[in-house]
């Protein structure tokens, strides 16, 4: 239909409506009235045709940009596009017209958007749930991101951010969440047990305890909050059972040392202690009362028995009196130590001065270990020096019942060098310790009342010897240059120093003095120690070279005698090497005590000549000194016995040799003769006739040497190479005296040329005698070269 019909009808209905009206006989003014009341009528059909379709169109319109707006909302909480880029106008999100088709397209991509933001708003709802499920738990305001609405049937809110990056801090918050209600419910838990246990320990009565606690400790302890302010409550209840189990176990541990220390001093059995320690463990209310109980028992009987412990604690402090070095004075200081009325009080003071002391005594420990140490070295040398003069000890047998001691002299040799050696070190340091408590205290450090220091004062420096008066006294340069002797050939190997000018103190056999009667001419000349006199050739010898002459030695009866290698010379002591100070003569010496001291008179108004050293090499005096052996070594039982040495005797004696060598071969008897039992030793260096002092001349050295012997009688020692030599060099001295034996009388001895020296041997009763210069025979005046 268009407009022309509408011209055509409007036309033609006017054209009919004025007919009527002609018919009707409607004036002119009427006529003009209805005609314009139905152009209004036919107006106002059409405009509101008009309006109706035009607010059709602006509702189309409107809903087209509300679906536009909720897609593009949609798009911005999935995505995590800037809003800025979001801004970017996207060509199919806008109103085009048709309306109908524009909307037709909005809807379709608002359904697929719709559905993605469903779906992602589902999966963050679980996370959020959970992580309100964790929370709840926690204070509100512990979470700190929005959460989105997670109850059933509420609207999904198109602007919520459900982007990836709110995904993963959600996922961050849960786990943080998670994290401190798990640590919190492992303290509650944690928290919950030790107050279930403290409440066991201390024996709390079921109506005291928190039944909740008991209930969900362990299972859901949860249920017992997790806040902050709950676990501030179960700390304070844990804190004061904490704090009343300790007040419980301090008082039970003072009443378990009481008692315990009143069971020791009444001596309870070992058994009741368990059976009443078993019986009362924990901190209780009932275990202290039983302990209570029992200290009260305890102190009853202790009362009972006061006088006893108070002997124990004076014991006790008898012992630290002891260990302090107190004198009498000291200990009288402390009057309750001697009272005789027991009382508490007394006991309390005898532990009080016990601890006192038992403090000074670990202040003083480093001091004290150092004097017990010294004192200890002082009475080791006491012992020693107190046994070396006991020469019985040499010759000890082992009774019925008792085992021989053979290596007493070893040890003893021991303990000398050891206490040579410690001794001086101990008595420095003790000085300087002692110096500087004393510098410290102001006081002296008292052991039994004494003052310590005064005991380990540095010795006096030796005295310089007097000047020799002897003429043939060898010069420094010469003595400083002589050579020093083979230590195989000397006695006991020992060390050997230089000689210093002084006048010897040793006794001659008969109180007289000698001189040499060589010519000084000669005596001025040093001659070698080590020089080898001319010897008679070994193939002369009854044992050398498989002689046929050779004749085996005679065996003694005793056993122990025939094993023992030629006697040694004395070793010196190791702090005499460097000593040049005079000696006295050892008690232990080769003559009696009586006989030592009138010669020591004699010759304390007397000089004796500076003798050259000794040759350890010369043979002259083993006749002398082996005659002396035989003479003193006479078998007359099927056992040996030994005659005490008689030194008025010695020169007789020490000559028969001369005369009996010949018809056995002589056993090596002991170096000293007086000791009354064999003692085995090295190559004899000197006749046994001569008297060996303290500061007898060596090779290089002085030597006062006490105990010299380095096996006992019942060693089993083995024999020295050198015990062949010398059997051999007998022998050919032997041979020679065999051969001059009828006209000895009134002649020189045939042999080694001595030096400085006369000879003469006179045959009396059938034995030979050496006639010297004096009757003595100890004097180094026999040089060799």
């Amino acid at each position: 239909m268009d407009t022309s019909y509408l011209t055509s009808q409007v036309n033609s209905i006017v054209g009919q409506l004025h007919g009527l009206f002609d018919e009707i006989g409607v004036c002119n003014h009427d006529r003009k009235s209805r005609e314009q009341e139905l152009f209004a009528s036919l107006s106002d059909t059409l405009q509101s045709h008009l309006r109706r379709a035009d607010c059709e169109k602006n509702d189309m319109i409107s809903e087209a940009q509300q679906i536009i707006e909720l897609i593009k909302q949609m798009e911005a909480s999935l995505d995590d596009v800037a809003k800025h880029d979001r801004m970017v106008e996207d060509p199919e999100l806008r109103v085009t017209f048709p309306l109908n088709l524009c909307l037709k397209v909005l809807k379709e991509k608002y359904a697929t958007i719709s559905k993605i933001h469903r779906e992602r708003f589902e999966q963050i709802k679980k996370l959020a749930r959970a992580l309100e499920s964790y929370s709840s738990h926690l204070e509100p305001s512990f979470v700190m991101i929005p959460l989105p609405p997670t109850t059933d049937g509420a609207s999904i809110p198109t602007s919520f951010d459900l982007s990836p990056s709110y995904a993963a801090e959600l996922d961050k918050e849960f786990t943080r969440v998670y994290e401190e209600y798990t640590r919190r419910v492992q303290v509650v838990q944690s928290i919950s047990e030790e107050i279930v246990k403290l409440w066991v320990e201390l024996g709390t009565p079921q109506a005291q305890t928190d039944a909740s606690i008991v209930k969900h400790h362990r299972e859901s302890p949860e249920q017992l909050g997790l806040h902050d302010s709950d676990l501030a409550s179960l700390r304070e209840i844990r804190d004061k059972l904490i704090e009343e189990k300790r007040g419980r176990e301090r008082k039970q541990k003072e009443l378990r040392t009481a008692v315990e220390s009143l069971w020791e001093r009444l001596g309870i059995e070992e058994s009741d202690r368990k059976s009443f320690l078993a019986a009362n463990r924990g901190c209780s209310l009932r275990a202290i009362n039983e302990f209570q109980d029992e200290l009260n028992r305890l102190n009853e009987l202790k009362r009972q028995n006061l006088h006893l412990f108070i002997e124990d604690a004076r014991c006790r402090l008898q012992e630290l009196w002891d260990s302090l070095y107190y004198s009498e004075e000291e200990m009288l200081d402390f009057t309750p130590a001697f009272s005789d009325v027991y009382s508490d009080a007394l006991l309390l003071a005898h532990e009080a001065e016990i601890e006192r002391l038992e403090t000074l005594r670990e202040q003083r420990a480093p001091t004290l270990e150092l004097i017990e140490k010294h004192r200890t070295l002082v009475n080791d040398r006491n012992t020693l020096a107190a046994s070396s003069q006991d020469a019985s000890r040499l010759m000890a047998r082992g009774n019925k019942g008792e085992r021989r001691d053979p290596t007493r002299l070893l040890r003893e040799e021991k303990m000398r060098k050891r206490i040579a050696k410690e001794l001086p070190k101990v008595e420095a340091e003790l000085r300087r310790i002692l110096e500087q408590w004393e510098n410290e205290y102001g006081r002296p450090f008292l052991v039994h009342g004494e003052r310590y220091l005064d005991e380990i004062q540095p010795p006096a420096p030796a005295k310089i010897p007097p000047r020799s008066k002897t003429p043939c006294v060898p010069t420094q340069n010469s003595r400083a240059n002589s050579v020093r002797t083979p230590s195989s050939m000397r006695g006991g190997g020992s060390i050997r120093g230089l000689q210093p000018p002084f006048h010897s103190k040793t006794p001659t056999g008969n109180g007289t003095l000698r001189r040499n009667a060589g010519n000084p001419t000669i005596e001025n000349v040093i001659k070698s120690p080590t020089k080898i006199p001319s010897r008679v050739p070994l193939s002369n010898m009854p044992f050398g070279n498989n002689s046929p002459d050779r004749r085996p030695p005679q065996s003694h009866s005793s056993d122990f005698r025939s094993k023992m290698p030629p006697p040694r010379a004395p070793p010196p002591k190791m702090r005499d090497l460097t000593s040049v100070a005079r000696q006295e003569t050892p008690q232990n010496s080769f003559y009696a005590d009586t006989e030592r001291c009138n010669s020591v008179m004699s010759l304390s108004t007397s000089y004796v000549r500076q003798i050259s050293q000794e040759d350890v090499y010369d043979d002259r005096n083993q006749h002398s000194y082996m005659g002396s052996s035989t003479s003193h070594y006479r078998p007359e039982s099927p056992h040996s016995t030994f005659k005490p040495f008689n030194p008025a005797a010695s020169l007789q004696d020490s000559n028969y040799y001369n005369h009996q060598r010949h018809q056995s071969q002589p056993q090596p008897t002991c170096y000293m003769q007086q000791s009354h039992h064999p003692e085995p030793m090295g190559p004899p260096p000197r006749p046994s006739s001569r008297q060996i002092s303290n500061t007898s001349t060596v090779t290089t050295s002085t030597s006062r040497s006490e105990n010299w012997e380095t096996y006992d009688d019942a060693s089993e020692p083995e024999i020295d190479a050198t015990d062949v030599y010398y059997a051999k060099m007998r022998a050919a001295q032997g041979k020679l005296h065999n051969a001059d034996s009828g006209t000895m009388n009134g002649k020189k001895f045939k042999g080694i040329r001595g030096v400085g020296m006369e000879e003469n041997f006179v045959e009396e009763n059938g034995q030979i005698t050496r006639i010297v210069g004096s009757d003595a025979g100890w004097t180094d005046d026999m040089e060799t070269y």
